[in-house]
């Protein structure tokens, strides 16, 4: 019998005034720090479902989030689990979905999946209010918001004191989930 109780599916929406396309690589850019992900960078072999990922930031030395890419439908469907790595509770599912609405694109954010109670869940919807807010100024202007930049800029000199715990040495490919 099981006796966890999940967290509902929350949907965070917004409107990106730009292309499907621009939307769809800024999400799945793999070259540089995406500002709206906390400067983390995807890392993956590919995203082929099946594969793992890693969200790794400070210049690679951490990696906050593991997991495996679920599905993968370019440019319009994401599908991976999502485990933070700083705490000890089950990876969840993360979707994201791009539509097309009148010249723009219609992003959001789904999570499910998530132990109710843990500290994941109260991350993972501070995380994801910011992810979608700064995701559309990122694409729209080139900028995360004034806000976002500052905490960035504290995220950046609070790197030396990161939990050993989330050393990228400790999270090969293998351990993702």
């Amino acid at each position: 019998m099981n006796d966890k109780t999940y967290v509902e599916k929350q949907v965070y929406r917004v409107v990106i005034e730009a292309p499907i396309d621009t939307v769809w690589s800024e999400l799945v850019n793999q070259t540089k720090p995406r500002p709206f992900f906390w400067n983390g960078s995807w890392d993956t072999p590919d995203f082929s479902p099946g594969n793992p990922y890693r969200v790794s930031a400070n210049n690679g030395k951490a990696v906050p989030v593991i997991g495996r890419v679920l599905e993968m439908d370019p440019p319009n469907k994401l599908v991976t689990t999502f485990r933070l790595t700083n705490l000890p509770d089950p990876a969840s599912k993360v979707t994201y979905t791009l539509k097309e609405k009148d010249g723009a694109t219609e992003f959001c954010l789904i999570t499910e999946n998530i132990l109710a109670g843990t500290r994941s869940e109260k991350s993972m919807a501070d995380g994801a209010k910011f992810i979608v807010e700064n995701f559309k100024a990122y694409v729209e202007t080139g900028k995360v918001t004034f806000g976002a930049r500052m905490m960035l800029l504290m995220f950046s000199l609070m790197a030396p004191i990161t939990p050993k715990s989330m050393s990228v040495d400790n999270w090969p490919f293998d351990k993702a989930e």
